[in-house]
């Protein structure tokens, strides 16, 4: 209240509504925003003007008006020694060139080039006057029948027209950076690759440099490595010929073995078979028991 009365009736007014809007929390128009009109602040807001009491200019949907977009560097062009196969002819039939740029428009979408050879005859309002004149033509004599759907030609230029010159800019923008990004998503690839070759290339090199420390030292561990192995190919052999000789001695062991028993079984059947051919006799039997009797006389005596 202080500072009301003490400063002008206008510094007043404005402290008083500041205040206002701060505790209220909502942004509330200064004096000189009043003095603004409604149908200009529409029209500041379409042009992209701040109001007085604002300190950034508003973003419009308009701001892309009228704008030429240019990329900010080109696109990467196929090398003058590239052959998808070593037969191609780029002499007569070179690859296609993809255009930056369209070409340049007269009257917002007539080529340039359609322009040029009569402008270059007749001067700058020739070509004008030569199309106007066919296009007058076609209509008058019925050879282009201008209908009554017609007039929705002149409807399609116009909102062509229109969308190309408020959002054009905008669509070429984002259709550039989603092909960077792609570009982008492909040179990824290509990077890990390059990377994984290089790493490749790195693991050759330090295996040439171990290999060529051990080329000094290879034929010594080479005539090693072949002693050994001829030692153990002779113990091998010894092994094996020590083997068979053993099997050989116990064959012939077991031979002889199995002729001394079958001889020994011969000789006692052959013994057994006389011996109770000649007990079976009876003069036998009879000179045994003789002298048996004899042997017990003696005895007694």
């Amino acid at each position: 209240m202080s500072l009301s009365r003490l400063s002008s009736p206008q510094i007043a007014s404005r402290v008083v509504v500041v205040a206002r809007g701060a505790a209220t929390g909502h942004a509330t128009p200064t004096s000189s925003d009043s003095d603004v009109g409604y149908f200009q602040k529409i029209a500041y807001r379409f042009k992209g003007i701040p109001l007085p009491s604002e300190t950034e200019a508003p973003k419009s949907m308009f701001d892309a008006c009228n704008k030429e977009w240019s990329a900010p560097e080109y696109l990467p062009a196929v090398p003058k020694d590239f052959k998808e196969h070593p037969d191609r002819d780029l002499t007569n039939y070179p690859y296609p060139a993809r255009p930056m740029y369209p070409p340049k428009s007269r009257l917002f979408m007539m080529p340039n080039s359609w322009f040029t050879p009569f402008q270059k005859v007749t001067g700058t309002s020739g070509p004008y006057l030569f199309f106007g004149g066919l296009f007058a033509f076609l209509v008058n004599k019925e050879l282009w029948v201008f209908e009554e759907q017609g007039h929705m030609t002149v409807g399609w230029i116009i909102f062509y027209l229109l969308v190309s010159r408020t959002v054009g800019y905008k669509i070429d923008a984002g259709l550039y950076k989603d092909y960077q990004d792609r570009v982008g998503f492909f040179k990824g690839l290509i990077n890990e690759d390059l990377k994984d070759a290089v790493e490749f290339r790195k693991t050759s090199a330090r295996q040439t440099e171990s290999f060529a420390a051990l080329k000094e030292s290879l034929p010594v561990s080479l005539k090693e490595t072949m002693q050994l192995q001829l030692e153990a190919t002779y113990r091998k052999n010894v092994q094996t010929v020590t083997s068979e000789i053993k099997r050989r001695i116990d064959y012939l062991k077991e031979t002889e073995e199995s002729k001394s028993r079958f001889e020994r079984d011969q000789l006692l059947k052959l013994i057994n078979t006389s011996v109770e051919k000649q007990v079976s006799q009876k003069d036998f039997q009879e000179k045994f028991l003789q002298n048996a009797i004899q042997q017990l006389k003696s005895i007694a005596v």
